[in-house]
């Protein structure tokens, strides 16, 4: 008896210690958190964009204030003399393009634009913006986990979508970490609209997961690139809103049974 009372009150223990782990209302169970190229040289750096420091309050809450099965976080990380670098050909400024062939396909051509050298790996402007990365830090050391996507590390092809390089050439490991923790939803965040946020998008589409952008949590260089590259991702299928009305159809499981005692 004495043995049986003595596995028991393990038992009991076991079963206090889980109760006192209470199930999160505000975990988006089947959903990651994308959050793409929000770096240094993006916003204040070399490719710096005035209109880029707005998206940050809505990012910070969506960090502070929702609890995520995964996150993701990309960075273009380039090397010297990287081919998407108006410096890597001659005479070239930057805007310009040029034409380069498929790493696959050498009878194959694409047009590059080029610009001036930006996220080199060890530089300042290749980090994530401080608020950002603080709360990643926090969050990846307590309780969610969170994947740095390196991406553009090729000298020969560029890399806007965090899941591939443009020729399809290389895919980083975004989609199978994804489906480890059993993602179908992404939502999307980031810099910059029409570059890296779009190819994300499209690619997200292509490979079968509900992909939802934060209009209000993204940006570009003008209103006119913005909205076009969304009516265009709309177009793919891509689910469009600003994070008050994201947050209205995802209620927090609290916030559902308040709505139901209404």
């Amino acid at each position: 008896m004495g043995r049986i009372a003595f596995i028991a009150g393990i038992c009991l223990s076991a079963a206090a210690l889980v109760q006192a782990v209470p199930f999160s209302p505000k975990l988006h169970k089947n959903t990651a958190l994308v959050l793409i190229d929000i770096q240094n040289d993006f916003i204040t750096g070399s490719l710096n964009n005035a209109r880029a420091p707005v998206i940050l309050p809505k990012v910070y809450q969506l960090l502070d204030d929702h609890e995520w099965p995964f996150i993701v976080a990309s960075q273009d990380w380039h090397p010297i003399g990287h081919v998407s670098f108006a410096s890597a050909h001659a005479g070239k400024q930057p805007l310009d393009t040029v034409n380069i062939t498929f790493l696959d396909t050498p009878t194959k051509m694409e047009q590059q634009t080029v610009y001036a050298d930006h996220c080199v790996p060890g530089t300042w402007g290749a980090g994530i913006e401080e608020g950002v990365q603080t709360r990643l830090y926090y969050l990846e050391g307590y309780r969610t986990p969170v994947n740095y996507i390196k991406k553009a590390q090729d000298h020969s092809v560029d890399s806007y979508s965090a899941f591939a390089d443009n020729q399809y050439h290389r895919f980083t490991t975004l989609n199978s970490e994804l489906t480890l923790h059993r993602v179908d939803t992404i939502l999307v965040t980031g810099l910059i609209t029409n570059a890296c946020v779009r190819g994300t998008c499209i690619d997200g589409i292509k490979l079968g997961y509900e992909v939802i952008l934060i209009e209000d949590a993204t940006e570009t260089l003008s209103d006119e690139i913005k909205a076009s590259t969304i009516e265009e991702l709309e177009g793919w299928g891509v689910q469009v809103m600003n994070l008050t009305q994201w947050e209205s159809t995802n209620p927090t499981r609290l916030q559902r049974r308040a709505l139901k005692e209404l």
